[in-house]
């Protein structure tokens, strides 16, 4: 996803070289018909094409950070609290890309820069660990103002328990999230839940064009050892890892959404319950996040009812986002 600065130069000589090309062909051409002046405009059109995103990702992630979006990492995310100052300086930059690259807009409640720096979070997370990873699935989040029902109802009398989900069919490519979960999943520290992070890692594991639990990009010496722990842990009625959400064993690939989030969350309490698995998500996502969060700064306190909410709207967190 970011652009170095030898690879923008290596790309600006290969569409050079491929749009000299074929404007030298067409002048060629020309001696056997006018016509073939049409490949000069063809020229810039490829020159162009070739560098469409590596340009304008170059220019964006080069662009001074928003002070409001730096003021909701530090204020919400223990996960950029604990990077060093490398680190944060490359999750920014990952951050503007993808906020450039993917709209996030509010249904029927407003999106601010916390709101957008939040899913960007969300997004950045589960794969910080990897050299070069893309969202091409994804075009838009929708934000909703509370969860929702199954036919993405967000009042009257029907049940509405979601809090995200990853679209399907007509809504391919779209990102569903409550407003209020997605702030509380990163103001409540270490509860094992976060809404965000849930759905971004359904969509690592959608890489491969499927969501079964199995992500793309998987290391060979962890697929059978997975699939085999999946398998013993769904296979029984009940949950034997008690610590572990029920909504896991749902099927394969809520376990490994839930578990992502148990990960992300709360590292060291995976590790010392379940060492194994706490190995095998290491692997997977090629993160420690157990070492790293332990070298974070003091939590932020939960958030009191009474407290501001902190979405910004100058209302008591009660009257706002808790509802």
């Amino acid at each position: 996803m970011l652009v170095s600065a030898q690879q923008n130069q290596r790309n600006q000589i290969h569409a050079v070289v491929a749009a000299v090309s074929i404007a030298l062909i067409g002048l060629g051409l020309t001696t056997l018909s006018t016509a073939w002046l049409l490949m000069l405009p063809l020229a810039c059109l490829v020159y162009y094409w070739v560098r469409r995103t590596t340009a304008r990702r170059f220019r964006i992630q080069s662009e001074p950070f928003p002070d409001a979006w730096q003021s909701a990492l530090i204020t919400h995310v223990e996960f950029f609290r604990a990077l060093d100052a490398q680190e944060q300086s490359r999750f920014k930059k990952l951050m503007q890309v993808f906020l450039d690259e993917v709209s996030v807009t509010g249904i029927r409640t407003d999106v601010d820069d916390t709101t957008r720096a939040l899913v960007a979070a969300s997004a950045i997370i589960p794969i910080f660990g990897f050299q070069d990873w893309e969202y091409a699935r994804l075009g838009e989040v929708l934000i909703y103002p509370n969860a929702y029902g199954e036919n993405y109802e967000t009042d009257g009398e029907g049940q509405r328990n979601i809090l995200g989900m990853v679209g399907a069919g007509h809504l391919s490519g779209v990102m569903i999230l409550s407003k209020p979960d997605l702030i509380s999943g990163f103001d409540i520290n270490s509860d094992k839940r976060n809404v965000g992070i849930h759905e971004f890692s359904h969509l690592v594991d959608k890489a491969d064009g499927t969501i079964d639990g199995l992500p793309a990009g998987i290391p060979h010496q962890v697929v059978q050892p997975w699939i085999q722990w999946v398998g013993r842990e769904l296979k029984d009625d009940k949950a034997t890892q008690k610590h572990i959400d029920d909504y896991a064993y749902t099927n394969e690939a809520e376990y490994f959404a839930v578990l992502s989030e148990y990960f992300f969350e709360s590292p060291a309490m995976l590790k010392k319950k379940t060492p194994k698995l706490y190995e095998m998500l290491q692997k997977i996502y090629r993160q420690d996040t157990r070492q790293l969060l332990s070298r974070r700064p003091n939590r932020r306190r939960r958030i009191g009812r009474n407290d501001p909410c902190p979405c910004g709207s100058s209302e008591k967190y009660k009257r706002c986002c808790q509802r």
